[in-house]
This record gives structure tokens, sequence and C-alpha cells, in this order.
């Protein structure tokens, strides 16, 4: 038991109150990754926005969709950001400490490198459950926000979107071969197809017809100029009969046609394990979706790793800390996601284990740090 408390007991001894030192070298490093942090989203924001202006002028819809599409995209920017600021942060304070020598003085008076970086640590710790919190919480319910407001207004635009043509998929009964889908008339057009199939595999019929109009309540399919085919269980044909106009009480409803794969990006931990089900009905791949469920743990981890790299490489900085941690953080940052979105790839085209390809990058880039860490004299 006192083995269990030993951390804790450390922590309160170490940290409560904050000392003198902590709250020095702390605060300087959490002013200035606020800072950094509403500059660079600031950034994102007037792109975002300038990107978006062409539907001010060209939508036919209100206006306010377009500010509410840059609102609701808020938290996604602030998400991407937060781990180039607190690379930025922590190796541009630590290298002015630094450079001005009072990493060094702090050494000399017996306080270890690891101690004094431990606040930082601590929080990089935190914001790495933090902005998994935050990512679950507010950034996909925000993205799916942002995405009602960029359909409604490309539609106003004349922009096709959400656009499902010649679309082959699989039900709870059977198969569906279905061509243009009519959401503001409920309708399918251009042609659905359908064939049903036994447990074992065996077809008992088949239908099609030029147009089908799904009807919610109650919950039916009307297919107009339909030929309907049956077979025996000896696949031998039964009857072929034409219909001007039949209904049938498929499973599926409209939706099911209409967004049949939904973007991962867009979906919550949960959601995603429903998501996994639900393509396998439809006989959907879902590796990407198994993908995803790693990455929304594996991806905010990044902001632990950012921030131990650059507490160890603004110790060595030798020169001015704004030039040098600006060089640092761009190549760490650019290099973590050029291997991540190649681990990424490799592992949605199998050529990885999943569990491989969305954690190997914060393993390397941890290792890394260790190994620089054991190679510095302090």
């Amino acid at each position: 038991m006192n083995l269990l408390l030993t951390p804790f007991l450390w922590f309160k001894k170490e940290f409560i109150p904050f000392r003198t030192l902590d709250r020095y070298l702390f605060l300087d490093f959490f002013k200035t990754f606020i800072g950094t942090l509403i500059m660079l989203t600031s950034m994102i924001v007037i792109y975002k926005f300038t990107d978006v202006m062409k539907y001010l002028v060209s939508s036919k819809v209100n206006q306010v969709h377009v500010y509410l599409h840059v609102l609701y995209s808020l938290p996604s920017m602030v998400d991407q950001v937060v781990a180039p600021a607190l690379m930025f942060s922590v190796c541009f304070v630590i290298g002015q400490f630094s450079v001005n020598k009072e990493l060094v003085a702090m050494m000399v008076a017996g306080v270890s490198f690891i101690r004094i970086i431990t606040p930082i640590l601590f929080f990089g710790i935190s914001m790495w459950l933090i902005m998994t919190l935050f990512g679950q919480t507010v950034v996909i319910p925000a993205n799916k926000q942002a995405q009602i407001e960029y359909s409604i207004m490309a539609k106003g635009s004349n922009r096709l979107i959400d656009f499902v043509y010649q679309l082959h998929i699989k039900g709870k009964k059977g198969f569906y071969y279905v061509y243009w889908i009519d959401e503001k008339d409920n309708t399918v057009k251009g042609g659905f197809n359908y064939i049903e199939i036994t447990p074992d595999g065996h077809p008992t019929y088949t239908v099609s017809s030029q147009k089908a109009k799904f009807i919610p309540s109650p919950h039916s399919w009307v297919l107009y100029d339909a030929e309907e085919i049956r077979f025996n269980e000896n696949l031998e044909l039964v009857s072929r009969i034409k219909y001007p106009e039949k209904t049938y009480d498929f499973p599926e409803d409209l939706a099911y046609f209409s967004k049949p794969i939904r973007n991962p990006e867009e979906m919550n931990f949960f959601e995603l394990a429903d998501e996994i089900q639900s393509r396998i009905t439809k006989g959907i791949p879902f590796r990407n979706v198994i993908i995803q469920q790693h990455m929304a743990f594996a991806m905010p981890l990044m902001s632990f790793v950012v921030v131990t790299l650059g507490a160890l490489a603004g110790a060595i900085t030798k020169r001015s800390a704004g030039v040098a941690s600006l060089g640092l953080t761009i190549a760490v940052v650019l290099l973590y996601y050029i291997l991540n979105s190649t681990a990424k790839t490799l592992a949605e085209n199998g050529a990885l284990p999943i569990w491989i390809g969305m954690w190997m990058t914060p393993v390397i880039f941890t290792s890394a740090a260790y190994f620089l860490y054991r190679r510095m004299n302090i």
C-alpha cells in the first residue's frame, strides 16, 4: 500500500503548494502557450473564412450559415494547433532559460533537470487527457454541425453534395442496387433493384423497377413499373410478373441508402462501435473505422510527446530561442504528421496491423525523447 502511495506523497511534498521556481517557469510557459494558441487559431480562422467567402456572394441561402460554419469549425481548429503551440511554447521557454543561463543556475543549486520540467510534463499528460475528452465531446459534435452548415451553403450555390449514385449495398435480408436518390421526394430514381437471400444463401426472388418511393408511415416501399421474378429451392423460375405499381415491406429506409457510409471523423468512440456493426451488416469495409477508434486516443498523445521533445530540445539551445524553437516546432510537428499519416495509410491498406500503425509514431517519438535525454549530460 505504501508503495502505491509513494508517487502521490512525493507529488504532494514537491508541488503542494507550488514553489517559487515552479510558478516562475510554469507561468512563463503557460502564458506563452495561450498566446501561441490564440495566434495560430486566429490564422486558421482567417484562412477558413477566406476559403468560404465565395459562399457569401454565390449562395442563395441566408449568409448566417457561412458564419455558423466557421464558428462550428473553431473547435477543430483549436484541436489542430494545440500540439504545435505546446511544442513551440515549451521549446521557447526552456530555450530562453538555457540561453540566459538560468537553467544552469537552477541545476547548480541542486535541482535536477527532470525536476525543473516536471510541472510542464504533468501539463503535457493532462493535455493528452483533456484533448481526448475535448475531441470526443466538443470537436466531433461541432464537426457534424459544421458539415450540416457546409451542405446548406453548397446546395445554395447549386453544387452537388451528399450525392448517391449507383450504390450496391447489403441489407438485412438481401442486396440492393440503387441509382440516384432524391431525398426531397423520398424517391430512388433511375433504377431500384433488390434480391432477397435466404439464411443459407439462396435467392428467393428479385425485383427491379424504374422508380421506388419510400413511405415512412407505415414503413413501406412503393415500386413503379416493377418486374418480380421468383425462384424455388432448386433455383428454378417459378414466376415472372410485371406490376405498374406494387408495395413492398423492405426493412431498410431511404436514409440507409442516402448515407450508407458515415464519416468516421464525425463520430465519437461509442458511435464508431455502432458504425462497425452497421458496416458489417451492410457488407461495407470497416477497417478505417477501427483505425479512427485508435486515433481517438493515439493522436492526442502528441501533446505529451511534443512537450517532452520540446523541453529536451530547448535545454540544448545555444542561440536565439525564438528562431530555434520555431524551426524545431515546424520540423518535429511536420515529421510527426508525415510518419503518422504514412502509418495510418499502411494500416488502412492492411500493410500493417492496426495497433502497430496507429501507435508506432508516438512510440518512435517517445523513444527518441528518452534516447536524447540519456545522451544529454543534464
